[in-house]
């Protein structure tokens, strides 16, 4: 598997502060595709999107291609202090987990397939 990382970052720093998206960058990237990764080889996961906007970053996973998504990951802009930055919800959009390290989510995702196989 080969992938391409696309730089975000403007390269005009005059360009206004709105143009900015929130994404996950490459160590984020590697840590969610390594669990990605041993979740599709044991046929539990199939499919995978990442969407950016303004102020958060979704990776969304997907056990078919044709349902909807049956776990997300997202990045969030820290703005409250009770916020954390990380957040893993369901299909039903319950928190299961949310973190300010992305560790937290991928511990506590690793943990829970280990624990139902």
């Amino acid at each position: 598997m080969v992938i391409h990382y696309l730089n975000t970052q403007p390269r005009d720093e005059k360009l206004d502060q709105k143009t900015h998206i929130t994404s996950f960058n490459k160590v984020e990237l590697n840590m969610i595709l390594s669990i990605y990764g041993k979740n599709v080889s044991n046929g539990i996961w199939r499919d995978y999107a990442i969407d950016h906007n303004e102020n958060t970053a979704v990776f969304s996973i997907y056990r078919s291609t044709f349902e909807k998504a049956f776990l997300q990951i997202i990045k969030s802009k820290k703005s409250l202090k009770k916020q954390k930055k990380y957040l893993l919800l369901n299909a039903n959009n319950k928190k299961l987990k949310d973190s300010n390290e992305l560790i937290g989510i991928i511990d506590f995702l690793d943990f829970s397939l280990k624990r139902i196989v």
